[in-house]
C-alpha cells in the first residue's frame, strides 16, 4: 500500500488524501474508531487515511477523566490528520477525601487526557483560537489529627484530645467544571484540639493538584498527632502519544498540557 505524503494547503499542513470526517455540533467520547467502523465503511482491520476536521465553536469532551474526549486508536500503518478549530477538552481528576481523625488525606487523581492516539502517523493543526486542555489534577485531602487535652506528669498517659478531620481536596479542571475548583478547610478539635489541614486545591487545566495539609494539632507535644495531607492528582496532557503513534503538532492555538 503507497501512503500518502504530507502537503501544506493554505498554511495548514495535511496528508494528501483520505477519508475526510467532520464534527459540526458538540460530542462527548468521541472515538474516532467507532465513528468510521459505524459510518464510513471501515473493516477496523485495515490501514486507513484520515483527516478529521472540527468546526470552530465545536466542544469535544470527556465524561470522566479514564477516557480521553478524543480517542484515536488505528491500526498499524494508519494515517491522520485533526484539523481543530474548536475546542477538545479532557476531564479533570477526582478530588483527594480529607482524612479522618489521626488518618491521612487521600490522593488527589490524575487529570485525564483530550486526544490520545495509538497506531497511526497523526498530523494535529491547532488553529487560532481553538483550544487543546489536558484535565487537571485533582487536589490531595487535608490530614486528620488528635491534639489538646492534658499529660499525666507521672504516667505520661494523654487524655481529654480532640479529634479532627482534614478537608476535601478540589477537583481538577475539567470539560464540565470551571478551573477555579476550591477546596474545603478542615474541621476544628475541641478547646486546644487543633484543626484539620485544608484540601489542596485542584489543577486547572493541564496542571498538577495540590498537596493537601498536614493536621495542625497542638501541645502537648507528647499527645499530639498530625496527619499528613494526601499529593494532588498528575496532570492530564493535551495529547497522549501513544503506543505505535508518531505525531507531528503544529499549533497556532491555546494548549493546556504535555503533547507527548
Amino acid at each position: 500500500m503507497t501512503f500518502p505524503l504530507p502537503i501544506v494547503q493554505g498554511g495548514t499542513t495535511v496528508f494528501s488524501s483520505g477519508t475526510v470526517v467532520t464534527l459540526s455540533s458538540n460530542t462527548t467520547n468521541y472515538n474516532l474508531a467507532s465513528d468510521l467502523t459505524n459510518n464510513y465503511s471501515w473493516d477496523g482491520s485495515t490501514a486507513i487515511d484520515v483527516i478529521l476536521n472540527i468546526n470552530s465553536g465545536v466542544n469535544i469532551r470527556a465524561s470522566v477523566a479514564s477516557t480521553p474526549a478524543i480517542a484515536a486508536i488505528l491500526v498499524s500503518g494508519s494515517n491522520l490528520t485533526i484539523n481543530n478549530s474548536g475546542t477538545i477538552a479532557a476531564h479533570g481528576g477526582a478530588l483527594g477525601a480529607g482524612g479522618g481523625a489521626n488518618a491521612a488525606g487521600a490522593a488527589g487523581a490524575a487529570g485525564g487526557n483530550a486526544i490520545e492516539l495509538s497506531n497511526l502517523t497523526g498530523i494535529i493543526n491547532n488553529a487560532s483560537g481553538a483550544n487543546i486542555a489536558g484535565g487537571g489534577g485533582g487536589g490531595g485531602g487535608g490530614g486528620g489529627g488528635r491534639g489538646g487535652g492534658s499529660q499525666d506528669a507521672e504516667s505520661g498517659a494523654c487524655s481529654g484530645q480532640s479529634s479532627f478531620t482534614g478537608g476535601n481536596g478540589g477537583i481538577g479542571a475539567s470539560s464540565d467544571t470551571p478551573a477555579t475548583n476550591a477546596p474545603t478547610n478542615g474541621s476544628s478539635g475541641g478547646s486546644g484540639g487543633g484543626t484539620g489541614g485544608t484540601g489542596g486545591a485542584g489543577g486547572g487545566w493541564g496542571a498538577t493538584g495540590s498537596a493537601g495539609a498536614a493536621g495542625s494539632a497542638s501541645n502537648p507535644e507528647a499527645c499530639k498527632n498530625n496527619a499528613a495531607g494526601g499529593a494532588g492528582g498528575a496532570a492530564g496532557k493535551a495529547i497522549n502519544v501513544g503506543s505505535g503513534a508518531t505525531n507531528t503538532f503544529n499549533n497556532s492555538g491555546n494548549v493546556f498540557g504535555a503533547t507527548s
